[in-house]
């Protein structure tokens, strides 16, 4: 049986989920810009208070916003298997980013296509600098195919950010024209990663 302290941190957890969802919504309905404390408080019936208790600013309970969705992304891309060859690990993890950002759909475009620091800090891919997980990865993807004789030797982290900027220009599109029917999505979808993978061999 519960105790009462185990009840009390349930509870806790799912209001701290509900603000997260609701946050997250009204990201996904009216961009980064609409999301505030007291829209949230507002939609829930609570006080301010109540939501400063869990997240200390806007910007805390954004990067929590952008912390999920990040790791659904990083759960997206991750590779089929170990011994998944690199093409084919490559083909598979932008296939799922596509797929899975159409899922998100309006969420996804709000956050990807936002200007702000707090959310260029998630999903900037472009600079110099350290880069997130998924790109990290897609670049090791690479240097392992260009280790095996697969591809020509490459700049990993700068192919990477091509090889996911255009990924990202065909989900763009997608995320657009969402009139495209399925059979023919995918058959871009397929196409789009097919020319890339070309481009990469010797």
């Amino acid at each position: 049986m519960s105790t009462s302290r185990e009840k009390q941190q349930q509870h806790s957890e799912e209001v701290r989920e509900r603000i997260v969802s609701i946050a997250r919504r009204v990201v996904a309905e009216e961009g980064v810009d609409a999301l505030s404390i007291r829209r949230v408080t507002r939609e829930m019936g609570y006080s301010p208070g109540i939501v400063y208790h869990y997240f200390e600013s806007k910007e805390r309970l954004l990067s929590c916003v952008l912390e999920q969705g990040y790791a659904r992304i990083l759960a997206a891309v991750q590779p089929p298997g170990e011994h998944t060859q690199p093409d084919e690990a490559i083909r598979a993890a932008l296939t799922r980013y596509v797929e899975n950002g159409l899922v998100w759909g309006a969420e996804y475009r709000a956050l990807m296509f936002s200007s702000s620091p707090s959310v260029l800090a998630f999903t900037s891919v472009l600079g110099e600098s350290e880069s997130g997980p998924a790109l990290r990865m897609l670049a090791s993807t690479l240097e392992e195919g260009v280790a095996r004789g697969m591809f020509a030797p490459c700049d990993a982290r700068l192919t990477a950010q091509a090889v996911w900027s255009a990924a990202f220009g065909l989900l763009a599109r997608l995320l657009v024209e969402r009139d495209v029917p399925e059979a023919r999505r995918t058959r871009l979808i397929y196409r789009e990663i097919d020319i890339l993978l070309r481009g990469l061999r010797p």
